[in-house]
C-alpha cells in the first residue's frame, strides 16, 4: 500500500484523492471532447457538475447508510468525512441518475448519444479512481493463496482493486471506439459492470458494511443495474422523444 505519495515538512501528497481528482479529471476531458454538438458548453458544464455534486452526496450517503449504526454517528458530523474519503461508488451511480433524469424532465431532453458519451467518462474515471483504493488499501480482497495474491492488511489478498480498475479501463475503452448503436453500449454497460461487479464482490474482503438476505449492498444493486439492462433490451429507460 502506499497512502502517502509524497511527503516533506510542509506537504503531504495523499494517493486516494490524488487518484480521484485524477479520475473526475479523465471524466471531464473525456466528456467535454465527446459530448453530442446539440449540447452547448453551458450544457457541458451544468451537466458534468451536477452529476459531480449529486454524485458525491449520494455516494457518501450510502456510505453512511452501510456502515454499523454507531459508526455512521461517528462520522456524520466529522467535516474531514465529507470533504475526504468514504465513498461508496453505486451511490453515486444512482445519484448521478438521478441528475439525469432531472436533466432530462427540466433542462433539456436526454439522447442515447449523451449517455453514450457519459459512459467511457464514467467508466474511465471510475477506473483510475480505484488505483487510487488500492495504493490506499481500502476495497481490499479477501485472502487467497493464488500466485496474484498481493500482500494487504496483513494477509495476502485478492487484488480487486485492481482487477476492477482494469475490467473498467477495458470497458470504457471499448465503449469509447465501439462503433455499435449508441443505445446498445448504453445497455453493454448496465449488464457489463453490473455482472462484473456482481461476481467480484464474492472476492471482496472488507465486509464492514454487512449484508441484505445474504448479499452485499453492492451485489444487490448490481443486480438491479442487470435488470435494467434486460429491461433496456425491451423498452428505453428515457425516451429522447
Amino acid at each position: 500500500m502506499l497512502p502517502i505519495i509524497y511527503q516533506s515538512h510542509d506537504l503531504i501528497i495523499y494517493s486516494y484523492p490524488l487518484l480521484m481528482g485524477l479520475g473526475w479529471g479523465t471524466a471531464y476531458q473525456i466528456l467535454s471532447e465527446i459530448i453530442p454538438p446539440n449540447y452547448s458548453r453551458v450544457h457541458f458544464q451544468f451537466i458534468f457538475w451536477g452529476i459531480f455534486l449529486s454524485s458525491w452526496l449520494a455516494a457518501k450517503t450510502l456510505f453512511l447508510i452501510t456502515l454499523p449504526a454507531n459508526l455512521s454517528e461517528e462520522v456524520f458530523g466529522n467535516l474531514s468525512f465529507w470533504m475526504g474519503g468514504g465513498f461508496v461508488f453505486y451511490g453515486g451511480l444512482l445519484g448521478g441518475m438521478v441528475f439525469i433524469v432531472f436533466f432530462h424532465k427540466y433542462i433539456k431532453k436526454v439522447s442515447y448519444e449523451l449517455l453514450w458519451a457519459i459512459l467511457p467518462a464514467l467508466t474511465i474515471g471510475h477506473g483510475v479512481g480505484r488505483i487510487g483504493c488500492f495504493l490506499t488499501g481500502c476495497c481490499f480482497g479477501d485472502v487467497t493463496t493464488l500466485p496474484w495474491g498481493i500482500y494487504q492488511h496483513g494477509h495476502f489478498r485478492h487484488p480487486t482493486q485492481l482487477l476492477e480498475a482494469i475490467f473498467l479501463i477495458g470497458l470504457g475503452i471499448y465503449l469509447l471506439k465501439s462503433k455499435r448503436e449508441k443505445y446498445v453500449l448504453f445497455i453493454y454497460y448496465l449488464l457489463g459492470y453490473g455482472s462484473f461487479r456482481f461476481f467480484l464482490e464474492f472476492l471482496r474482503g472488507d465486509t464492514i458494511r454487512g449484508s441484505w438476505l445474504g448479499l452485499s449492498p453492492s451485489q444487490i444493486i448490481s443486480l438491479g443495474l442487470i435488470s435494467l439492462g434486460l429491461i433496456s433490451l425491451r423498452k428505453p429507460l428515457i425516451s429522447s422523444t
